[in-house]
This record gives structure tokens, C-alpha cells and sequence, in this order.
């Protein structure tokens, strides 16, 4: 089962393929310029994240955001990639009032398909300034943290994930479980 990795130009992209490949899928790092029909074999798709503020880079993505309205497969995006799906789908986001870096306690609100197997606490990696700041119609919060209110959400209706901390990392509790999960997903959609 291929599921590629969009390169958004975040230190841990490389390690998100290697996280892919062995829970069982094929993976490779392709560039944000990727096109549908150069996807059309994959079963689902990460979204890196990016070093990037989403404020500066939304216009740089606009191929990008294209891609995600247009494939019907599950997608993760992680980080930028999560506050660019939410900008996206009509939600916001933008400067944290408390940016997160190091350690976060994440508590579990509600156990869909991509938290499956996690306790209702852990702790994960994050690394980000900005944050989605309105959640867009048709998403539900699965997970948040003391200080971010939205760490994991997910469309009603689609196959579409997104994450603020970094699953990819030794540091993420449970992080692994995330991409099994995501694989899953992919293998029954």
C-alpha cells in the first residue's frame, strides 16, 4: 500500500516516511507541487510539517490546498499541514497565545479510528507557534492540551486527520499507534 509524504520542508518529514514503512506501507517523500494523477496509485496521504508560520506560507501552498479539497483518501496532516486543512475547510488559525515546545500532555476527548489504543492521557513532541484557532465546520476535536485547544481533529464526514504535535518522534507517546492507525484507515477506506 503506498502512502507518500508531502515535503513541506520539516526536520522529521524523513522520519515520518521511515515511520510508514515499517508499520507496513510503501512510502517516499514527494514535493508540495504533487499533482492528483501523480498520486492516483496511493491508498492515502501525510502531510509533513513545516518550519514555516502558516500566515507567511498559505499563499505558497495554494497547489497544495488544491490537492487536499480534490483526492478522496485519507489524509494526516501534521502541524503546518493541520492548520493549513483547517484554514482550508473554513476554520483558523494562526499565533498561539502560548506557543508549545518539548513535552505536552494530551488528553483524549473523544477515541476515533486515529487515537484507537491511546489512554485518555499522554504525552507528545510539539513544536509550533501557530495553532488552529477556530475549528472549520464539519470537524470534531478528538484531542487538546492545557494550552491548545485543538491537537488532533478530524472531518465528520471524510477520512481527513489532523495533528498539531509530532507523532513521528520517539518523544510521542503512542506516536507509532498513529501511523498504524492511519494505515489501517487507508487499507479500509
Amino acid at each position: 500500500m503506498i502512502i507518500p509524504v508531502v515535503n513541506v520542508g520539516g526536520q522529521y518529514n524523513h522520519l515520518i516516511t521511515r515511520v510508514l514503512v515499517e508499520v507496513g506501507a510503501e512510502s517516499e517523500l514527494v514535493p508540495i507541487s504533487i499533482t492528483k494523477k501523480e498520486i492516483e496509485k496511493a491508498k492515502g496521504l501525510v502531510i509533513g510539517g513545516g518550519p514555516q508560520r502558516i500566515a507567511s506560507e498559505i499563499d505558497k501552498l495554494t497547489t497544495l490546498s488544491a490537492l487536499i479539497r480534490e483526492i478522496e483518501i485519507p489524509i494526516l496532516g501534521l502541524c503546518l499541514a493541520h492548520q493549513l486543512i483547517a484554514i482550508i475547510f473554513g476554520g483558523k488559525a494562526g499565533p498561539a497565545k502560548f506557543p508549545e515546545y518539548g513535552p505536552v500532555k494530551v488528553f483524549v476527548k473523544e477515541k476515533d479510528d486515529i487515537l484507537k489504543g491511546f489512554p485518555k492521557v499522554f504525552t507528545a513532541w510539539a513544536s509550533h507557534n501557530d495553532e488552529v484557532l477556530s475549528l472549520p465546520k464539519n470537524f470534531e476535536i478528538l484531542a487538546y492540551s492545557k494550552h491548545c485547544k485543538v491537537e488532533v481533529m478530524k472531518h465528520v464526514n471524510k477520512p481527513i486527520f489532523g495533528v498539531q504535535f509530532h507523532p513521528e518522534v520517539s518523544h510521542t507517546e503512542h506516536g507509532k499507534k498513529m501511523f498504524e492507525n492511519f494505515v489501517r484507515i487507508c487499507e479500509d477506506h
